[in-house]
Parts: structure tokens; C-alpha cells; sequence
């Protein structure tokens, strides 16, 4: 009953908001953010109340106080003993993993977050985990314990009442936490006097400080966090995480005092401690294996929280719903860039000579300038035109091409979309006339697979695209591993317009790219950038890896 309401005030809510007359402009983008992406919000709701969805929510690591981790190794001769104190559920091992770039080895690891969080949940939460082997071979986060401030939901509880602790920061820059014990009285946590964990770090100045970088293994462990009942949440990234610089501390220096029951399986002192000055972003799919089963929660568990996991979220799909159409909120899109065909980018490199013309042939949205980008690792920045065909499914469906290059907003790079077009009617901030009908009408794209030659064709006649090439056999392949500067260039992807994306991936977006010899591809272009470049790409990139990615359609224009 109370999501029917929902649903009548949405569509109200719309009905209120069509405009009188023209629209030109951010006034007709955001009138179509708000209808279009506000009744696929509504549509998810009825999924997701149906269990036939996955919900996903925001979910942030605010940057005051900073996030800490602190990172106790677990020698080898205690694994087995840590493990069985844990307690591990059936079917997960202990995974070694390296966290930061400077691990000599990968090790068994304790890890201790404190952080505060605003999003799907709020306040302080203090999470201790270790690194498990799921059964793929891939090491994924387990959360052994978990504490929020103002309580939480999670799988185990599934109501987890508030357990209040102490993250904070001073005008020096000391960072203190301080969690007493807490015993149940009656089933509610109550404060006692016992010390469970206290630290204080003192942040090294500006100029003294030791930045890590997190290694792509300990990123890919968050795609799945899973808790002790086998229930996982699934994460998807940006940079903020998977580039953030992270200060290491020296666990010498920080003054800190361990009662938990971990003390007896780990080193006495951490093997690092790092600190997080900025935010990190995720999205979060809460509970992702009680909709996907995958056989590793018990059946019982999964039926317990079947029903649960329905009732919660559409009741928070309904509110975000609702948010959207009345543009308070940002839309979610969840796509999934297939692999059969394997989603393929050809690279130009821009020769320093055309990078002007190029800016100029562009018209570049204010504040944003062309900038050169490490596009693989071990490269020199360099200035590139990029073409990304791939075939969605999800919240976005078809053959979608992308030409694109790179721009720098003055904090960062990032994506700039220069032309695209689809098999399917598509929503492009850039064509749309008529916001009754603002979908721009299916283009010729067509990419396809036969045995190993991929053929990729864009639009027809002497300005099209055309491409021709044959996949290298699986084992004998060259690969390239993509710098992460041009993974984090795709965090926001900017239309000619200036209208942004903001854009979340899971790991396999780390994974190396099926590397073709350029010169042993076909293809031919004469659209309007290739005066700019060669007529023979640089690279050519084959994924063999499906990416899913959860997407914030036109963030950057807000309201109403």
C-alpha cells in the first residue's frame, strides 16, 4: 500500500512538472533527467519489490575524520588457528593478498576500519576483516565484526543496534579512536568500561609524509564484501579508491591498544597503518547473493532474508524513486558491457601539431582543456583519440559506439564524448529537439564475431567507420594492462554539451586488454577527426571480460 502511494505521487509529480512551453537548454535536459531516468526508477522499484532486481545505493567514506586502516599480518603458523577462531564458514580459505604496492609478498591479513559513512547508511563504523578465497580463486574482504555508532542493517543481524565509539580529528592533525566493549542487557548493546580498541595517530607534516598506493588486488577484494553467514554486498568503484593516496603512518609511531580476540593470532605490531585524507565513492548492491544465488549462503539464511532484502529495498528504491522525479536525485542506470563480441577501443595518438586544432574543432565545454594521459602502464602521457564499440544490456541495450578524448576539469582528467551512436534508440544529451521525444532514432552500428575475425562498421558511405581484424588464439595473445590515470578518466564522462556521467565499474575493468597488432587490422574512417590523426590506430583493445557498471546519467545538471 504505502509504495502504491509512492508510485501515485511520483507520477504526480511528473504530471506537475511538464513544462508550458519550449525548453531549451538545461531547462529541457533536466525536465527529461527528471520524467525519462525518474520512470525507470519507478519501474525498478516493482522489480526490486519482486526480487527479480538488485537495489544499489550510494555509499560513502567521508573524509572528516579521515577512514584509517590498520593492517596486522597473521603469520603463517597461526593461520590455521586464526581461521577457526574467525569462525569461517564452509567452503572459504584464508587468502594472501597484497594490500599496498610495497608489500614485498602477499600475506594473511587482519584489517581494522574505522571510517564514517553517509549513503545507504550513516555515523561511525569500525569493520574488522580478513581476506578469504570464495572458491573462484579470487581473494574477496570478510568482515569478521562490524560496529556502527547508529546502528545499521546487515545480514547477520539483521538489525544491528547502535554501539557508540569515539574517530575523530584535532587541529594537529592527531587522529584518536576509542571503542569500549559493549555487553547485551535484554538484547540491546550496552557501554561498559572495558577498553575493545584505542589508537592515536599523529599525522606526519605535508612534507614528511610516505604515500602508498593500493595495489589492484586489495581494489578486486571489494568487488565482493561477504559476511560470516556466506551473504556478500557487491561493490562497484571509481578512483577514489582504487587511486587514492593513501599516508603511511609508522606503525612505530602510533600509540595503540588491540583487546580484541584477534590479539593472539597477529603480529603485536601492524604491518602498516594507512590513512585515507580524501572521500572515497562506492555503490553498494547490499545482499547481491540472496537475489543471485551462488550456493554459498546456506538455504535457510537465503529464505530468512529472501523476503527481507524485497521489502527494504523497494521501500528505499521508492524514496530514491521519488527523489528522481522530483530532480532532489541522482538516477541509477545498471548496464553491462557484454563479451560476446568482446567490447573492442582503437587508440590514435594526437600529434602535438593537431592538439590545437583538434580543441578547436571539439568546441570544448567551459573549464575543461584537451589534456596527454598514461593510457597504458609504463606510458608517457600522450594526447589520444579513443573508439569504443561494445554491445549493453541492462538498464541500456545494443551496439553503442563512443569517439572520444580526454580533458582536464583543473582537479583531474576525464572522459570527453565526442560522437556516439546506437543500434537502438538512445538518449543523448547533445541531439535531443523535442522533449516529448527526446530519444535520438537507432543508428548503423553493427559489431560482430565470427570465429576469430571481429568486423565493427559505424554508420555508412565515405564517413563511416570500418574495421576488420582476427582475435589472437587464447595463451598465444599479447596483453596490455590499462593505466589506472585513464581507468579513473572514465569516473565522469563529459558530453560536448557539458553535461557529465558519473560512472562505477567493478574490477574487471583492471583486467589485461587482448593487445592487436594494429598493423594487422583493417581500417578505414573519414569522419571528422580523422584529419587529426593517423589513419592506422596505435592500439587496438580487445576485453575479453564482460564490466558491469552502475551510472549516475547526467550528474552535473541537478535540480529542477
Amino acid at each position: 500500500m504505502a509504495m502504491a502511494l509512492a508510485f501515485a505521487a511520483c507520477v504526480a509529480v511528473v504530471a506537475a512538472c511538464v513544462p508550458t512551453g519550449p525548453s531549451p537548454g538545461e531547462s529541457a535536459l533536466r525536465y527529461v533527467k527528471r520524467t525519462v531516468f525518474g520512470a525507470q526508477a519507478l519501474a525498478e522499484v516493482s522489480r526490486i519489490g519482486a526480487g527479480t532486481q538488485q537495489p544499489v545505493l550510494e555509499f560513502t567514506v567521508e573524509d572528516t575524520p579521515p577512514s584509517i586502516f590498520v593492517n596486522w599480518i597473521v603469520p603463517d603458523d597461526q593461520a590455521a588457528n586464526f581461521a577457526a577462531v574467525a569462525p569461517l564458514p564452509p567452503g572459504f580459505s584464508l587468502a594472501k593478498v597484497r594490500i599496498v604496492e610495497s608489500d614485498p609478498v602477499p600475506r594473511y591479513w587482519l584489517s581494522l576500519n574505522v571510517y564514517r559513512v553517509s549513503g545507504i547508511t550513516v555515523g561511525l563504523r569500525a569493520e574488522w576483516s580478513t581476506y578469504v578465497d570464495d572458491g573462484s580463486g579470487t581473494p574477496r574482504f570478510m568482515i569478521l565484526v562490524a560496529r556502527a555508532s547508529e546502528g545499521s542493517l546487515d545480514p547477520i543481524g539483521p538489525l544491528a543496534l547502535p554501539e557508540p565509539f569515539n574517530h575523530t580529528i584535532d587541529a594537529a592533525g592527531v587522529i584518536r579512536t576509542a571503542m569500549n566493549r559493549t555487553e547485551l542487557q535484554g538484547s540491546i548493546p550496552v557501554l561498559t568500561s572495558d577498553n575493545l580498541f584505542n589508537s592515536t595517530i599523529a599525522l606526519p607534516a605535508p612534507a614528511a609524509r610516505t604515500y602508498e598506493v593500493p595495489t589492484r588486488q586489495w581494489v578486486t577484494a571489494n568487488d565482493f564484501i561477504y559476511w560470516r553467514n556466506g551473504v556478500n554486498d557487491r561493490i562497484f568503484h571509481n578512483s577514489t579508491s582504487h587511486s587514492a593516496p593513501l599516508i603511511s603512518v609508522d606503525p612505530s609511531a602510533v600509540t595503540l591498544d588491540d583487546d580484541s580476540a584477534w590479539g593472539p593470532f597477529v603480529t603485536p605490531t601492524p604491518g602498516h597503518v594507512l590513512v585515507y585524507l580524501d572521500k572515497i565513492q562506492f555503490m553498494i548492491g547490499p545482499w547481491w547473493n540472496i537475489t543471485e544465488p551462488d550456493g554459498r549462503v546456506a538455504p535457510a539464511t537465503r529464505t530468512a532474508l529472501f523476503d527481507l532484502k524485497k521489502s527494504l529495498y523497494n521501500g528505499l528504491a521508492g524514496v530514491n524513486a521519488l527523489a528522481v522525479v522530483e530532480g532532489r536525485g541522482e538516477p541509477l542506470l545498471q548496464t553491462t558491457a557484454e563479451n560476446a563480441p568482446p567490447s573492442v577501443s582503437w587508440h590514435w595518438r594526437v600529434p602535438a601539431a593537431n592538439v590545437a586544432n583538434l580543441a578547436t574543432a571539439i568546441g570544448l565545454p567551459a573549464g575543461l582543456t584537451l589534456a596527454p594521459i598514461r593510457l597504458q602502464d609504463g606510458d608517457a602521457p600522450d594526447y589520444w583519440l579513443s573508439l569504443r564499440v561494445r554491445r549493453e544490456s541492462g538498464a541500456t541495450s545494443g551496439l553503442r559506439s563512443d569517439w572520444t578524448t580526454y580533458v582536464d576539469d583543473g582537479t583531474r582528467i576525464h572522459t570527453l564524448i565526442l560522437e556516439s551512436a546506437s543500434n537502438t534508440p538512445a538518449l543523448d544529451p547533445t541531439k535531443i529537439v523535442d522533449v516529448a521525444q527526446p530519444y535520438t532514432p537507432p543508428s548503423a552500428v553493427t559489431h560482430v564475431q565470427a570465429g576469430s575475425t571481429v568486423t565493427t562498421n559505424i554508420g555508412t558511405g565515405p564517413t563511416g567507420f570500418s574495421s576488420t581484424f582476427d582475435l589472437p588464439s587464447p595463451g598465444a595473445d599479447a596483453t596490455a594492462l590499462a593505466d589506472r590515470q585513464w581507468i579513473g578518466a572514465s569516473d565522469l564522462q563529459h558530453w560536448r554539451n557539458g553535461v557529465a556521467d558519473r560512472v562505477f565499474y567493478d574490477s574487471s575493468v583492471f583486467d589485461p586488454r587482448v593487445a592487436v597488432d594494429p598493423s594487422t587490422a583493417t581500417t578505414s574512417y573519414g569522419g571528422p577527426w580523422n584529419s587529426f590523426v593517423a589513419a592506422t590506430p596505435d592500439r587496438v583493445w580487445v576485453d575479453r571480460a564482460a564490466l558491469d557498471l552502475v551510472i549516475n546519467p547526467w550528474f552535473d545538471l541537478a535540480g529542477n
